[in-house]
C-alpha cells in the first residue's frame, strides 16, 4: 500500500473530506487528491510531519512495504513508488523522530504561553 492510499484510508476513517484534510495540512485539495491517487510521486518531509502529527502516526507507519535505497536524484523527498526512500544516513529515521517529538513539545509550550497571555487580558 503506498503513502497516498494510507493517507486516504486514515482520512476516511476520520470521516473527513479531502477539502477538510487539505485545510488542516495547509495544502490545496488538488494537491491532496494527487497524493492520494498516486499522481504525485514525491511528498516533502514537512508535509509528512504534518500528516504524522494529524493522524498521530509514526513516520515508519507510512514507510511499511517500502525499500530503503540510495537514490541521489531524490533531493530529500519521500517517494511513493517502491524504490525511492532516502539518500540519508542510517540513523535518519531516529533523528527525524526526535525532531518530530521536539516539535510537538515546542507546540505544547507555545500553547501554554498563549493561554498565559490570554488569562492576563
Amino acid at each position: 500500500m503506498n503513502i497516498g492510499t494510507k493517507i486516504k484510508n486514515l482520512r476516511e476513517e476520520k470521516h473527513l473530506s479531502q477539502t477538510e484534510l487539505a485545510f488542516e495540512l495547509g495544502i490545496s485539495q488538488g494537491t491532496l487528491h494527487n497524493i492520494e491517487s498516486g499522481n504525485s510521486k514525491k511528498i516533502d518531509f514537512l508535509l509528512m510531519d504534518k500528516v504524522c502529527q494529524f493522524f498521530d502516526k509514526d513516520f515508519e507507519y507510512f514507510l511499511e512495504d517500502k525499500f530503503v535505497n540510495n537514490v541521489h536524484e531524490n533531493h530529500g523527498q519521500v517517494g511513493q513508488n517502491n524504490n525511492i526512500i532516502n539518500n540519508f544516513p542510517e540513523n535518519f529515521l531516529e533523528e527525524f523522530k526526535k525532531l518530530v517529538e521536539k516539535n510537538q513539545a515546542n507546540e505544547k509550550i507555545i500553547e501554554e504561553l498563549k493561554e498565559k497571555l490570554n488569562t492576563k487580558d
